[in-house]
C-alpha cells in the first residue's frame, strides 16, 4: 500500500491530503498473485502515475476497466487519477462505488478520499459563489450549502475512522473541517444565523411532519385490514350459524315423518244423531209396522260424521203429519 503525502508539510491552512492510487500488485499481493492477469492489465496505468502523468493513467485504467469492469481497485485508482487533475465530480463518482469493496481496507481507503474529493468540489463552488455574490455576506444561500456539504465529508472521513480507526490523517481531515465549519458560522451576520436555524428547524418538522402521515397511514391501512378481517370473521360465523340451523331443521322434520301421527277412527255408533222425542214417539208408534233392513254399520271419521249431520233435512214437518195422522185415529 502506497503511504499519503507527508505530514510534515501541513499546516493550519494546508490542503486535504489524498491518498495516493493503490498499486494493484502491492495493496492485493496475495489475490493477483493468483491472478496475474489482473495484474498485468493495471501496471500501465499504476507505471503513468508514478510517471505523475494522471492523464495517461486515467486512459490506461479505463482501458482496464473494459476488463474488469467490477473491480474495486482500478475504479479508486481511476479516481486517484482524476482527482489529480482536478476533476473531483468524476472523482467522487469512482471513489463511492469503491467505498462497496468487501476489503474493509479498500472501503476505509476509497471513503477518505471522497471526502477529499467531497471537499475540493465544495470549496470550488463556494468560493464561485461569493465571487458572483460580490463578498461572503451577500452570499447568504452559498454558505448554508457549503456548510451542508463539509457536514457531509465530516461522515465520509467518520466512516474511515469506523474501518481504519488508527489513521491519523482522516483524524486531522475531520478535525481542520470542524474548524472550518465554526469559522463560516462565526463570520456569518446574525440574521444569517437565524435564518440557517429556522430553516433548519423547518427541515425537522417537515421530516417530523412526513414521518407522522406515514404512521398514520400505516395506522390506517392496518386497522382497515383488522376491520376486514372481523367481517370476513363475522360472515364465517354466521354461515356456520345457518347451516347448523338447516341442518337442526332437517333434522327435526325427518323425526316427525318417521314417527306419523295416527289418524283417530270413530268408534262403532258414535256420529249417530239423538232422536227428538216425536222422532221416538213415533218409533214406539211404528213398532208393529215392518222394520226397515238394518244397514250395514259403516266407520266413518268424526269430521266426516259433522259433515252429514250438517246436511240432514230437518224432521219437524215429519212428527207433525204423524200427530195429525194419531189425532184422526181417535175420532
Amino acid at each position: 500500500m502506497s503511504n499519503p503525502i507527508s505530514l510534515a508539510h501541513r499546516s493550519k491552512s494546508h490542503v486535504l491530503l489524498a491518498w495516493s492510487p493503490m498499486f494493484l500488485m502491492l495493496v492485493v499481493t496475495a489475490s493477483f498473485a493468483a491472478n496475474p492477469f489482473k495484474r498485468d492489465i493495471a501496471e500501465p496505468g499504476n507505471q503513468a502515475f508514478k510517471e505523475e502523468n494522471y492523464e495517461k493513467a486515467a486512459s490506461e485504467y479505463v482501458k482496464a476497466q473494459d476488463l474488469e469492469p467490477l473491480s474495486a481497485e482500478l475504479n479508486f485508482n481511476l479516481g486517484s487519477a482524476y482527482y489529480r487533475q482536478d476533476e473531483y465530480d468524476r472523482a467522487m463518482e469512482l471513489f463511492e462505488k469503491s467505498t462497496r469493496a468487501d476489503d474493509i481496507s479498500m472501503a476505509a481507503k476509497a471513503y477518505y478520499n471522497l471526502g477529499n474529493a467531497r471537499y475540493k468540489a465544495s470549496k470550488r463552488d463556494y468560493e464561485a459563489a461569493v465571487a458572483t455574490a460580490g463578498g461572503e455576506g451577500a452570499a447568504g444561500g452559498a454558505v448554508q450549502d457549503y456548510v451542508k456539504k463539509l457536514e457531509q465529508c465530516i461522515k465520509d472521513y467518520e466512516e474511515t475512522l469506523k474501518r481504519t480507526p488508527e489513521d491519523e490523517d482522516a483524524k486531522y481531515n475531520l478535525e481542520m473541517i470542524r474548524r472550518e465549519i465554526k469559522n463560516l458560522m462565526r463570520r456569518q451576520p446574525p440574521q444569517d444565523q437565524q435564518q440557517q436555524q429556522d430553516q433548519q428547524q423547518q427541515n425537522q418538522d417537515q421530516q417530523n411532519q412526513e414521518q407522522k402521515e406515514s404512521e398514520q397511514e400505516q395506522n390506517q391501512q392496518d386497522q382497515g385490514q383488522q376491520e376486514e378481517n372481523k367481517e370476513d370473521q363475522n360472515k364465517d360465523s354466521e354461515e356456520k350459524n345457518q347451516q347448523q340451523q338447516e341442518q337442526q331443521q332437517q333434522q327435526a322434520s325427518q323425526q316427525e315423518g318417521e314417527k306419523g301421527t295416527p289418524t283417530p277412527q270413530p268408534q262403532p255408533g258414535e256420529g249417530e244423531p239423538t232422536p227428538t222425542p216425536a222422532q221416538a214417539a213415533n218409533l214406539e208408534e211404528g213398532q208393529g209396522e215392518e222394520q226397515p233392513t238394518a244397514m250395514p254399520t259403516l266407520t266413518i271419521s268424526e269430521e266426516m260424521a259433522r259433515n252429514l249431520l250438517d246436511n240432514l233435512p230437518e224432521q219437524r214437518p215429519r212428527t207433525r203429519r204423524q200427530q195429525q195422522r194419531n189425532v184422526e185415529k181417535d175420532w
